[in-house]
């Protein structure tokens, strides 16, 4: 299951006929072992219409979502982490633009549950340098000042907050790998096997993080 899950991520799409040649197995049997995975599966051929829920019904039933995210491209990777998000009750979005002290800055994904704005640099990196992580989590540090200063006026954004008194602006790079580094300049670096339960946790670790309030008009339209 897992080459055939594999395949499905570099590829997008693939016939019943090659990925069951490919496992020494029938087409049916193929079939029968993709059922409950979100692919869609028509006149013979297995098609994936997002490689990040593919990735997550995957992890869900075991696999080793590294392993995995590694046969996907690096922007499937941050579809899967802004899904993580997701269903940890966060509204996410991806590749967002700011522009702050005459510069634009983007963020892979920015997460929100009130009254908590999340920015978050995905890294799928196979290789992991110490040095890297830091100069990773102080340039996110960066962005993340810029997305607090632009909160407030930029467009993308206002609806997101509309109604807030206040949310608090907090840098975080989720990495494939689990490093030396946890915590650099007060920007968590969670690997991704890790991401869920540093969510469900996350109040418990702010006292250690870069927490950036901002004051918003409670009537934002």
């Amino acid at each position: 299951m897992r080459v055939v899950v594999a395949r499905l991520l570099r590829e997008g799409r693939s016939s019943l006929e090659d990925l069951a040649s490919e496992i020494k197995a029938s087409p049916e049997l193929v079939a029968r072992m993709l059922e409950g995975f979100p692919v869609k599966i028509e006149s013979g051929s297995v098609l994936v219409e997002s490689k990040a829920n593919l990735l997550l019904e995957a992890w869900r039933r075991g696999f080793d979502p590294v392993e995995l995210s590694l046969k996907a491209g690096w922007r499937d990777f941050e579809q899967l982490c802004a899904e993580v998000f997701e269903r940890c009750g966060y509204r996410a979005l991806l590749n967002v633009r700011v522009k702050s002290r005459g510069r634009f800055f983007e963020l892979d994904v920015v997460a929100i549950s009130r009254p908590w704005v999340l920015a978050v640099d995905c890294k799928r990196w196979r290789r992991l340098r110490s040095s890297h992580l830091k100069s990773a989590a102080s340039m996110q540090r960066e962005r993340c000042s810029a997305l607090a200063s632009a909160l407030s006026s930029a467009q993308n954004l206002r609806a997101e907050v509309g109604g807030w008194s206040e949310a608090k602006v907090v840098p975080l790079v989720v990495n494939l790998y689990e490093g030396v580094v946890k915590v650099h300049d007060g920007v968590a670096i969670v690997p991704l096997n890790k991401l869920v339960a540093f969510l469900n946790e996350f109040e418990s670790y702010t006292d250690d993080l870069l927490v950036l309030p901002v004051k918003l008009a409670e009537k934002l339209v």
